[in-house]
This record gives structure tokens, sequence and C-alpha cells, in this order.
């Protein structure tokens, strides 16, 4: 399914969440951003994690929760409506819950499902971990995930898994193959993983998550750089078949002279970015030109026709860096960070030596893990949750967040749904925000 074919979600309904609190979030569609404001306690993190738990299929969060009814609003109209059933529970042990799913279009139900999240979740883990060889237990609540060395949880193995365990209907599975969800959590700094899985007991680390950006980055240009290799390779191996066509048009002097000076810029961008190692230059001086026979002047016009067709493959990638690179960098104080082809991201002090990237503040990891978040791993017409913005972020960069998130919507087209307590993430743009509880006295 393509990116632009996916649903967007206009609406988020719950009641009775904690037993206490009702909210109604109609998200503002044409500026693509809602705030959550609001105190403590009033359940804006919960709201994320249901709606992303929601569409991921995973459904143990609405075991562990209050609530009486949570639903989804798209924009086609259609409404996926989740109620939940308490069953009283015999001596010792814990209630069961039922959850019922609706699909209603036009305020009419369409389809149903009922799925049982009470029954015992270790049992369930370990009939998990039975299909899944690389996850081990190693502890009464600990797991490791063989394939990356990650330390999780009982229920994140429920969660990685839900489907093999909680299998649905294929309406819904339909439904939700059609939405997609991105979750930016609170504690985006870290994950737990262990220095070897093959060895028992498990030595826990925590890994930078800004090095998985890095790591990310480099497969991503190792990618598109195959990829540019492929395309120049098709062009160059037709170019004299395409040269002796007699169809091919042949450019003034003067339209070779602006098309390989518009080539000449967008060759020292891309270098200046870390995706191209040098502008290959031209064989000759543009002056010369002026004096070119027809022969020439006829290869030097599919030259240049070719040669945007080659850097083109590079666009999508050129454009998100800059975003990323012109975002962070003009916060950061004596230092910036560049693309390296070789490593990814590079961090260099304003006198030149490098710097771990681990070796930033708290501040500015955070700042680059959540803008590569936003450019490099979210599709198109996605619902972005975010938590929290504003941790270990200085007044001021709590002041440009919002400018510099509508600029990445803009041009990346997803959908923001963000839970903050700072006024200053609001700051001019009150009209976006929903404000969810009473403010404490």
């Amino acid at each position: 399914m393509s990116d632009q074919s996916l649903l967007r979600i206009s609406g988020v309904q719950v009641e009775g969440l904690f037993d206490r609190f009702d909210h109604q979030v109609d998200l503002k569609s044409d500026d693509r951003v809602t705030i959550l404001h609001g105190p403590n306690g009033v359940g804006k993190t919960m709201l994320l994690r249901m709606v992303n738990d929601l569409l991921l299929g995973k459904y143990r969060l609405f075991r562990q929760i209050p609530f009486r009814r949570f639903a989804l609003t798209f924009t086609d109209g259609s409404k996926i409506d989740l109620t939940i059933e308490h069953h009283p529970s015999q001596a010792n042990a814990d209630p069961s819950k039922t959850l019922e799913l609706s699909l209603l279009r036009d305020g009419k139900q369409q389809e149903t499902h009922e799925i049982s999240i009470g029954e015992d979740i270790l049992s369930r883990a370990e009939a998990v971990a039975q299909q899944f060889p690389w996850i081990s237990r190693v502890g009464e609540n600990e797991w490791i995930d063989g394939r990356d060395g990650d330390l999780i949880t009982t229920e994140q193995v429920l969660e990685f898994h839900a489907d093999d365990i909680l299998p649905e209907p294929e309406w819904l599975k339909a439904l939700r193959g059609r939405v997609a969800a991105h979750l930016i959590e609170a504690q985006r700094l870290l994950r737990l993983s262990v220095t070897n899985p093959s060895v028992y007991p498990p030595k826990p680390r925590n890994v930078h998550r800004v090095l998985d950006c890095a790591s990310d980055l480099r497969a991503q240009i190792n990618d598109i750089m195959a990829r540019y290799g492929q395309q120049s390779q098709r062009l160059d191996q037709s170019f004299p078949q395409r040269l002796l066509a007699p169809e091919l048009a042949t450019l003034s002097a003067d339209d070779l002279k602006k098309r390989m000076e518009a080539l000449d810029v967008k060759r020292v961008e891309l270098k200046e970015m870390g995706l191209l190692d040098e502008p290959e230059g031209h064989p000759f001086d543009t002056a010369a030109l002026d004096s070119l026979d027809p022969a020439s002047q006829k290869v030097m016009s599919l030259y240049v026709q070719d040669t945007p067709e080659k850097l083109e493959v590079l666009s999508d990638l050129a454009r998100r860096t800059h975003l990323l690179l012109d975002n962070v960098n003009r916060k950061f104080l004596h230092k910036r960070i560049r693309i390296d082809r070789k490593a990814g991201l590079v961090a260099e002090r304003d006198d030149g030596p490098p710097l771990a990237l681990e070796a930033l503040s708290s501040g500015e990891q955070h700042e680059l893990v959540l803008h590569y978040d936003l450019l490099f791993r979210v599709r198109p017409n996605t619902l972005v949750l975010i938590d929290e913005p504003e941790l270990s972020l200085h007044v001021a960069w709590q002041k440009r967040f919002l400018p510099d998130l509508l600029e990445i919507v803009a041009t990346a087209g997803f959908d923001v749904l963000i839970a903050t307590h700072s006024p200053y993430i609001v700051g001019d743009y009150s009209d976006l925000m929903i404000g969810l509880g009473e403010d404490p006295a």
C-alpha cells in the first residue's frame, strides 16, 4: 500500500480512563499538529500509548488500565470502537477481561470481534518463546531477544508478537494495515541491551539511541548510493545509443551554461551534506561552450540532461538531511553535526576535533534523536505520537520546537499528536492545543 493511501485519524475518544476521565480529542487536520496540554495524571501519555497499541494490534495495555471505552475515528468516516467487559475473578486469580472491537461506518456497526486478555501473562509469553527460538527467558520478568541482544520484559514479549497469540479477523487486520502510527516515548535516549546474548547470566548495558541513528543513516546512505550507482550505470550504458538518436534536441550555448551552473550548485550542496565525495567538475571551462562545434554541443546537451536524472536519486535523502542539519546545527553551541558516508552521523567541535555522539549533552541528544526519527523513520500520513518533547531542552529550544516541527510536517506530510506540560512548547500556537483535565490549584 502506498503511503498516500494510508488513512488519517481524525479523532480519539476515551471514557472512564482511570475510572475518572473522559477525553475527546479532535485532531487539527489542516495544520496536522495537535497538542495535548494538561497537568500530571490526566492521561496524556496513556492516551498516546492507547492509540499506538491499538493501531499495532497490541492489547496487553488494555488489560492493565481502567477504562470503559476507547475509539478512533478515521478520515474516511469509519471508526474503531473498543469496549471492555470485566469478568469476576475466582479466589486468588486475576480477573479476566474481554475486549470487544467494533467497526462502524456512518454510525452503523459493520463488524465485531472479541479478544480475551485475561489469561496468565507468563504462560502466554512462554508460548510465544516456543515459536520464536531467538527469545529466551533469563529471569522472573526478563527475556533476551537474541536478534539484537536487547533485554525485554514479559509484557514486551507479548507486545512484539501479539498477532501470534491474539488472532484477529481479516477486517481488523486490513483496517490496521491502512493506518500507521509511530510513538516517540519520553525515554528516547537509551535502550537496554546485553553484551553477549549467548552468555548467562546476561550483562545488561545501555545503548545510546543516538548511535542507532548514526547506524541507521549509514545504512540508508549505502542503499541510496547503490541506487545512484545503478542509475548512473544505466544512463551511461545507453549514452551512445541516445546520442545518435535523431530526435535528440541540441541546447543553445546559453542554456548549456545555465544548466551546468545549476549542476555545479547541486553537486556542491550534496558534497557539503556528505552525500558526494567531491564535485566531479566538467571536462572544460564553461566559457568554451560559446565555441563548440555542433557535434560537441549535442554531446553536452545529453550530458546536462542525464546528470540531473542521476542526482535526482539523491534528492529525497538530501532534502531530509538538509532539514536535519539545519534544525540541529543552528541550536548547538560550539559544535556541529555533519553527515558522513562511513559513520552516518558525526559530531565535531568548532575548533575541529571530533566528539563522540554519546558525549553530546542530554538536550542535544534529545534534539538529534527526535529530529532524526521524524525525518528518517516516519512514512507520509503516519500519526506520530510524541511524549514530552520538552525533556532536557532549554526554554529557547522549547520555543523553537513547534516552528521546526511544522516545517518538517509541511515537508514530510505526516500528522502529530503531542503530549506536553510545557507552556513554552505551546507558545503562540494555542489554537493547536487541546486541554485535558483541570489545572491544579
